[in-house]
């Protein structure tokens, strides 16, 4: 059996993974403690009470656009 030597170079790697695979890499974050802390969710609770009563309906007057699906469809040659 032959063996080959064979050198990818990351930059040449990246483009064949996001132009011909069509697909993106994204750098993953951490989640800070504090955002399921009862401060931040109560906050948060608060907050959507009061577009609640400033008259914001989310399931009649608002658009919640998925990122991944978004960008999905911004891609060249993309089949999704």
């Amino acid at each position: 059996m032959k063996q080959f030597r064979l050198s990818i170079v990351i930059s040449s790697l990246y483009v064949h993974i996001s132009e011909k695979c069509c697909l993106t890499l994204t750098q993953t974050s951490k989640y800070a403690i504090e955002r399921d802390a009862p401060r931040t969710l109560n906050l948060r609770y608060e907050i959507i009470n009061k577009w609640i009563e400033a008259g914001v309906h989310f399931q009649q007057n608002c658009m919640f656009i998925d990122k991944a699906g978004f960008h999905s469809q911004l891609m060249r040659g993309s089949y999704t």
